[in-house]
C-alpha cells in the first residue's frame, strides 16, 4: 500500500505512535508526530542522569515480540538487542528465591513454591496450558474469551482449581510487577495467556536503555523528512473537510488523516471524531496510575538477580525492585549501581501528585528488607509517575476487544486510534495497534 502526498498527524510518540508513523512514512505519507513530553518513548523512555541511564517503566522485551523486533530491524537498530539472563527472584518468608520469573517450569524448580503447589502445577496447570495452547495467544486475547476463559478473575479461578498459594505466589507477583493489576481484577484468560508464553520465555534488553527502538524510529523518521514536535500537547483532533483538524492552545493545523496513539482516557479526551458508541466504549477502558523510584548508588547493589518481586504481605507498598547493572551493560557508570523500585497499585495511586521525598519515605522501607543498608549507598533519586500507566484487562474485557478495535478504526474515514489497550498491555500490543491503524488509513487512501 502507498499514500504519496497524504499528510498524517500522529498524536503520541510512544511505541504505538512511532510504529504507525514508520509504516505511514514507508508508504510515502508526509508524517508529523506530536507528543506532550520533551522526549519520545512514553513509558518506554530512558532517562539519562549524570552517567546513569534509567529505565523507569518498561525493562525487557519478550523475544516472541515479532512485530516489535521487525520494526527494530527496519529502524536499523537490531544490534541494540541483547539476550538478558532472565535471573529474577521472589521474596517469600524473609528471603529471595531465585527464578526465571514468569516461567512455570522455573517456578516448579524454585524454593519459592511449597511442594503441594508444585505437584498441582505439574499435574494440573501445565497440562491445562498445553490443552488450551491455541486459545492462549497474547496477540489475539479474544481467543481466550471464545474458549470460555474470560468470565472470571484469575483469583477466583486459581483458588478454586489450584489453591490460594497459586494466586499469592504465582499470579499476584507477576501481575503486580508487570501489569499493575491485582489477581482479583485480572481476567483468568489474560493470566493464562501470560503463563503460556512464559513456558518458553526468553527476554531481551536493549543496550543504552529501553527506549532504543523509539530513539531509532525517531531518527529514521527525521532522516526521511518527517517532523517530530515534542513538548507539544494536542488538545483536539476532529474531522474537517477532506481530512482532520489538529488543535491545541494557540494553533490549529489541517492534515489529510490522523492517528491518535494515546492512553485510552487521553484518546477519549482528544478524539472528537468518535461516534457516541465508540466514545462510550473507550470511556469504559479501565486504567490506573503507575509510579517508580530510581535509586542511584555509589556502589553496585551486590546481588545476583535482576528483578525481585514480593509475594503478597511481604511488602507494604513495593511490587518489585530491578537492579539495572544486572540487566544489560552500559546503563550504570563503572563501580556504581542503580535500583528501580515499582510501587504496588494502591501505593501508585497514593503517590499520584506526590513529591520525590514522599516516594522515598513510602517505598524505601520495603526495599531495605531485601537490600539492607542500601540507603547508605544512595547518592541520588528520581521519581516517575504516569496518571494512565496501566490498562486493566479484567474479566469480560477480552471478548470485547474486537468490538473495541472496530470502533477505534472505523469511527471516522480519515482518523483512527491506536494503543496497547486494544490488543494487550505490552509493547508488542502497542506496536501491533500502531501498524494496524496505519494499514487502515493506507487502505482507505488507495
Amino acid at each position: 500500500m502507498s499514500a504519496p502526498g497524504l499528510s498524517v498527524a500522529v498524536c503520541g510518540a510512544g511505541p504505538a505512535g512511532l510504529a504507525a508513523a514508520l509504516r505511514l512514512h514507508a508508504a510515502g505519507a508526509s508524517v508529523t508526530v506530536f507528543d506532550a513530553a520533551p522526549h519520545v518513548g512514553g513509558r518506554t523512555r530512558t532517562d539519562p542522569v549524570d552517567g546513569w541511564r534509567i529505565d523507569p517503566a518498561v525493562q525487557l522485551y519478550g523475544a516472541s515480540y515479532e512485530r516489535f523486533f521487525g520494526l527494530l530491524r527496519a529502524a536499523g537498530a537490531e544490534a541494540l538487542s541483547e539476550r538478558s539472563p532472565g535471573r529474577d527472584a521472589l521474596w517469600r518468608k524473609g528471603r529471595a528465591h531465585e527464578v526465571v520469573y514468569g516461567s512455570p517450569a522455573s517456578m516448579l524448580a524454585s524454593g519459592a513454591l511449597p511442594l503441594p503447589l508444585k505437584l498441582r502445577m505439574g499435574a494440573q496447570y501445565l497440562p491445562f496450558l498445553q490443552r488450551h495452547a491455541a486459545d492462549l495467544d497474547l496477540g489475539a486475547l479474544e481467543r481466550a474469551a471464545f474458549a470460555g476463559l474470560d468470565a472470571e478473575s484469575i483469583a477466583a479461578w486459581g483458588r478454586r482449581e489450584l489453591g490460594r498459594d497459586f494466586v499469592d505466589l504465582l499470579a499476584a507477583p507477576l501481575l503486580a510487577t508487570l501489569y499493575g493489576t491485582l489477581p482479583e481484577e485480572a481476567s483468568a484468560g489474560f493470566y493464562h495467556a501470560l503463563a503460556r508464553q512464559g513456558m518458553n520465555l526468553e527476554v531481551r534488553a536493549l543496550r543504552g536503555g529501553a527506549d532504543g527502538f523509539c530513539r531509532a524510529a525517531a531518527d529514521r523518521l527525521r532522516e526521511g523528512g518527517a517532523s517530530l514536535r515534542l513538548s507539544c500537547r494536542v488538545e483536539q483532533v476532529d474531522t474537517a473537510e477532506a481530512g482532520v483538524q489538529v488543535s491545541a492552545d494557540g494553533w490549529s493545523e489541517r492534515f489529510g488523516a490522523a492517528v491518535v496513539a494515546l492512553p485510552a482516557p487521553e484518546a477519549h479526551r482528544v478524539a472528537k471524531f468518535l461516534t457516541p458508541e465508540a466514545a462510550k466504549t473507550l470511556h469504559g477502558v479501565s486504567v490506573r496510575p503507575a509510579a517508580s523510584l530510581a535509586l542511584l548508588l555509589d556502589r553496585p547493589a551486590g546481588v545476583r538477580w535482576f528483578g525481585l518481586s514480593f509475594a503478597p504481605g511481604e511488602a507494604r507498598n513495593v511490587a518489585a525492585v530491578c537492579v539495572q547493572e544486572n540487566k544489560v551493560g552500559g546503563l550504570v557508570p563503572p563501580g556504581k549501581g542503580l535500583v528501580v523500585v515499582f510501587a504496588l497499585p494502591h501505593a501508585a495511586e497514593r503517590l499520584l501528585g506526590a513529591t520525590p521525598d514522599d516516594a522515598v519515605a513510602l517505598l524505601l522501607p520495603d526495599v531495605l528488607r531485601a537490600l539492607p543498608g542500601i540507603d547508605r549507598a544512595v547518592v541520588g533519586t528520581r521519581f516517575y509517575q504516569w496518571r494512565h500507566g496501566w490498562t486493566i484487562f479484567g474479566p469480560g474485557s477480552l471478548g470485547r476487544l474486537p468490538t473495541l478495535r472496530a470502533l477505534a478504526f472505523d469511527s471516522a474515514p480519515r482518523a483512527v486510534l491506536a494503543g496497547d489497550w486494544m490488543y494487550a498491555p505490552t509493547v508488542e500490543g502497542a506496536v501491533t495497534s500502531g501498524l494496524a491503524a496505519a494499514d487502515r488509513l493506507l487502505a482507505r487512501a488507495r
